[in-house]
């Protein structure tokens, strides 16, 4: 993974601690710090831990889009914007890790699209904001890694 991916990650991760202090639900709270975690393993090599942070990240990606399937307090546009943008990156993550062919690009745009429908439509997503950003972020890291590696290939 490149520098600016990387960047674009930690920086993603400190965003979701700094939002988790801002909110008041609990479960937001759990999954922003659980995306965090997941974050600082990959990201720090020397813990040789890499594996184990990613499978941290995607646990608590399926417990976004649980939280977006039982929150009763979201509308519909809402609660679709949660699940179809973490469903998209969890997908795009057990793809790589089981190395399947196929969708490496695929998957980061339909989140990114996802996170712009829920622009578009004023979603209503103040508390899960952190990790949806975290998700964004990480598609768009994604696409970078990609376009980097298929300019030197």
């Amino acid at each position: 993974m490149e520098i600016l991916a990387r960047i674009l990650l930690a920086l993603a991760g400190i965003f979701a601690i700094y939002w988790t202090f801002r909110i008041k639900k609990v479960i937001p709270m759990i999954i922003n710090f659980g995306m965090a975690l997941g974050i600082l393993l990959v990201l720090i090599p020397a813990l040789k831990l890499i594996t184990v942070g990613i499978y941290i990240y995607m646990g608590f990606v399926v417990l976004a889009f649980f939280h977006g399937l039982v929150d009763s307090d979201k509308k519909l546009n809402a609660r679709l914007v949660i699940c179809l943008m973490a469903a998209g990156i969890f997908i795009y993550w057990l793809w790589m890790l089981n190395h399947w062919a196929g969708n490496t690009i695929l998957a980061p745009i339909f989140v990114l699209l996802m996170a712009l429908a829920g622009i578009l439509t004023k979603a209503k997503l103040r508390s899960e904001l952190g990790f949806l950003v975290v998700i964004a972020v990480d598609a768009i890291a994604i696409l970078l890694s990609a376009t980097q590696t298929a300019m030197f290939e």
